[in-house]
C-alpha cells in the first residue's frame, strides 16, 4: 500500500512531478494529490485551477498522510526497498532460469512479477483469456501461504516493503 509513497520519496532530481493516492494514508482514508517542483508550480501560482472534492485536504486525511510519511522516513522503508530490489530481481531471474513454465520476470523496487509460459515457450495465454492451469497455480500458492494477484499470464510479486532478505529468498 505504500508503493506511491516509496516512489514519492525516491524521486530523483529529474522528477518534476508525481502523483499519490490511497497509499499515502495507508489506505485508511481518502486522499490523493500531485506534487510538482517549483518551476512547474509557478505556472499554477499565477493561473490557479479551481478543483477540489468533498475530502480535499481534509485535516484527518492529511494527519494520516503525515503519520504514514513520517513512519516511512523514520524506518527507512525506501532504503530497505533499494536494498531488497536486487535480491528480488535475482530470485526472479533464478525462477526464469529454473522453470520452463516461467517465460520472463521483472522488478522495479519491490514491485515485481513473472509471466507464465505455455509448452511452446510463448505466453501461456493472452491476458484476456482464462486458463485452468492458472487456477491450479493460484490454489497451490494459497496452500503454501502465498497470496498474490494474477492477471492473465502475469503473476505479481509484491512483498511488503519492510521485508527482510531472508524472507525474499
Amino acid at each position: 500500500m505504500l508503493i506511491d509513497i516509496m516512489v514519492l520519496l525516491s524521486c530523483t532530481a529529474a522528477c518534476s512531478r508525481f502523483t499519490f493516492a490511497k497509499g499515502v494514508t495507508s489506505s485508511y482514508l481518502p486522499l490523493s494529490g500531485v506534487g510538482v517542483r517549483d518551476h512547474v508550480f509557478d505556472h499554477f501560482r499565477e493561473n490557479p485551477v479551481g478543483y477540489g472534492s468533498t475530502y480535499f485536504a481534509h485535516p484527518l486525511c492529511c494527519a494520516a498522510a503525515y503519520a504514514t510519511v513520517k513512519h516511512v522516513v523514520d524506518t527507512n522503508v525506501v532504503g530497505n526497498v533499494r536494498k531488497m530490489e536486487p535480491v528480488l530481481r535475482k530470485g526472479l531471474a533464478e525462477l526464469v532460469a529454473k522453470h520452463p513454465s516461467v517465460k520472463s520476470a521483472r522488478a522495479y523496487g519491490l514491485g515485481g512479477g513473472f509471466d507464465l509460459a505455455g509448452k511452446d515457450g510463448d505466453f501461456l495465454m493472452h491476458m484476456h483469456e482464462a486458463s485452468d492451469g492458472v487456477a491450479v497455480l493460484k490454489q497451490a500458492l494459497r496452500d503454501n501461504g502465498i497470496v498474490t494477484l494474477m492477471r492473465g499470464h502475469h503473476v505479481l510479486c509484491t512483498p511488503p516493503l519492510v521485508i527482510s532478505e531472508e524472507e525474499v529468498r
